[in-house]
């Protein structure tokens, strides 16, 4: 296992704390937070605490625009028909149902297209064209994928069908020659916010239609589907901050009383019954059940599911995307006990930069998830290639430190083709090849995190008695969740802490224990932390934790638990 540091971060002045915080009336250890958010004056403070839609960007902002709104409306008035070409994860599954319930609403005929990962791979697929074509489609549009289908779309053309690109990830080449390229990633494209999730840029498009088209349903529309916004927002793991703050926040709170009957659905299955939901429910709990369905070739019914109007179907496709699931666990688990054998046979860990790893018996569909595994236990960035003959399909995931889509670059020559983003990327790669990428890649990596601490860092917002932790603390920061890339939960530092009774394991691998300083005694859970429990139960004296306060609801009654992040023997 990789070592983790504990970093503690530089406080405020003490005047600049005592400021920000008399003028929100919140807590110091708030104050802190929102200092280290730099987040230093109230208004700005106020203003992320309590996102509205107002605070979003102009949509018509957004380079070609106004020509993507044209052509659907002009598709709309002759009665075309139209084509939604989304992608197999939640970004793309959220996005593929936003758009089309907007065009249908709007009085469009419209389908829509989910490729297959194994058979299709990434992007807009010439299956999904001849589909199109098949169809009698007239338009086709892409969510979240289509910004490097240059040879695709000139396809579409000579077949006779137009294509709108909406995407949000970095245009690798020229732009395709499509009506219209909607991305603010765009090079050319002046929009103030680039973090967007490829959902993010279809509620863009989306909004847009209604303005031009029903403005007086606009923003309704808007609120109406802000849970499924906020889903796939938070599932592509992009920033939370900014535009997908607004977004991710509103959403979550439309998501604990959804009124869309394959979201209830969902959270029903999963065994969620708590009102009060966080990120976490989403990205561990919600998001992976419909990536599942995705990662084993079956995507649509994520779509199927976020459509359905029947509680009795709803429930019924949520049930597969549960069985999917714990099919998809049970691969994960294999897949990353095979995945450490071939570790422990070619990697050096002393030596190497970086882990590259390849098989004839994996699935492809979830090699990210498993790559994700790999990085939290060794620290290093780490790709894993699943080979089909001559050919393999891999998906790469990496540390705080590297732009693993930059890394790639450089040695894009030892590549079929590569994607992606700074913390996660998919490759193509002939099996001649392996070896020689393998090599390039260790050498650029090592280059790139020269001098860079590669350990696990806990950022430390700031140090918290156990008696500073009630319910008020509790409920300010509530108020800054969502957290994600970008907006860390917060974490604190209490030292001079016992151990009240003997730590045990629960569930799969959580941590559970009381702890007590000066008087006060708190339940306290370390998820994924149950490795700890031996080496405390034999540890006399005290333990230092890095934790958050959180709310524990449990019969009816509520009280401060104390979510462990790590744990240190002594004080």
């Amino acid at each position: 296992m990789a070592r983790t540091s504990w970093c503690m971060s530089t406080p405020p002045e003490s005047g600049d704390l005592q400021r920000i915080c008399s003028e929100l009336g919140a807590p110091e250890p708030v104050g802190r937070v929102l200092w280290n958010r730099n987040l230093r004056d109230a208004d700005t403070a106020r203003r992320f605490i309590q996102p509205k839609l107002d605070h979003l960007e102009d949509a018509f902002a957004m380079l070609d625009m106004d020509k993507a709104v044209e052509r659907i409306r002009v598709a709309i008035e002759r009665g075309e028909l139209i084509m939604v070409h989304g992608d197999y994860d939640v970004d793309g599954v959220t996005s593929t149902f936003l758009m089309t319930k907007a065009i249908e609403i709007l009085g469009g005929k419209v389908g829509f297209f989910i490729p297959d990962r194994l058979r299709d791979g990434y992007g807009l697929s010439d299956r999904g064209l001849d589909e199109a074509v098949a169809r009698g489609v007239k338009l086709i549009v892409t969510v979240d994928c289509g910004i490097t289908a240059a040879g695709p779309v000139d396809d579409a053309r000579a077949r006779g069908v137009d294509v709108i690109v909406t995407d949000h990830h970095t245009p690798l080449g020229p732009l395709p020659s499509a009506c219209a390229v909607v991305n603010p990633r765009r090079p050319d494209c002046s929009y103030p916010f680039k973090e967007l999730a490829g959902i993010g840029v279809a509620s863009k498009l989306v909004y847009a239609l209604f303005a031009r088209l029903r403005p007086e349903e606009a923003t309704s529309f808007l609120q109406e589907h802000l849970d499924v916004i906020a889903l796939g927002t938070i599932a592509d793991v992009v920033p939370l901050v900014g535009e997908n703050r607004v977004m991710a926040k509103l959403g979550m709170e439309r998501l604990e009383t959804t009124r869309n009957a394959g979201l209830a659905a969902l959270k029903e299955t999963a065994g969620i019954r708590t009102r009060r939901l966080d990120s976490g429910h989403v990205a561990f709990i919600l998001a992976p059940r419909i990536n599942a369905a995705g990662r084993l070739g079956k995507a649509d019914t994520g779509v199927k599911l976020l459509r359905s109007t029947n509680h009795a179907e709803a429930i019924g496709l949520a049930e597969m995307l549960e069985e999917d699931n714990s099919m998809r666990r049970r691969i994960d688990e294999e897949t990353l006990a095979e995945a450490e054998m071939l570790l422990d046979e070619q990697i050096d860990l002393e030596r190497d930069s970086c882990i590259v790893l390849w098989s004839d018996r994996w699935h492809s569909g979830v090699l990210g998830i498993v790559a994700s595994r790999l990085v939290e236990r060794h620290m290093k960035p780490t790709i894993l290639i699943a080979m089909d003959g001559h050919e393999g399909r891999g998906s790469g995931r990496s540390v705080p430190r590297l732009n693993l889509w930059a890394a790639l670059a450089t040695v894009q020559d030892s590549l079929i083709g590569y994607g992606g983003h700074s913390h996660a990327a998919g490759i193509n790669i002939e099996r001649g090849s392996l070896e020689v990428f393998r090599e390039r890649l260790n050498a650029e990596v090592a280059r790139k995190l020269e001098g860079e601490d590669t350990s696990h860092r806990l950022e430390l917002d700031g140090s918290l008695d156990l008696d500073q932790c009630d319910m008020t603390l509790v409920s300010w920061l509530e108020k800054l969740a969502p957290w994600g890339l970008k907006h860390a939960e917060p974490l604190f530092l209490a030292t001079d802490v016992e151990l009240s009774g003997w730590c045990s394991v629960v569930s799969r691998n959580h941590l559970k224990m009381m702890v007590r300083q000066n008087g006060q005694v708190l339940d306290c859970i370390g998820f994924n932390l149950g490795g700890l429990a031996g080496d405390l139960n034999k540890a006399p004296g005290k333990i230092s934790l890095a934790f958050t306060p959180i709310r524990n609801s449990w019969q009816g009654r509520e009280r401060v638990q104390l979510k462990i992040k790590d744990v240190r023997i002594g004080a």
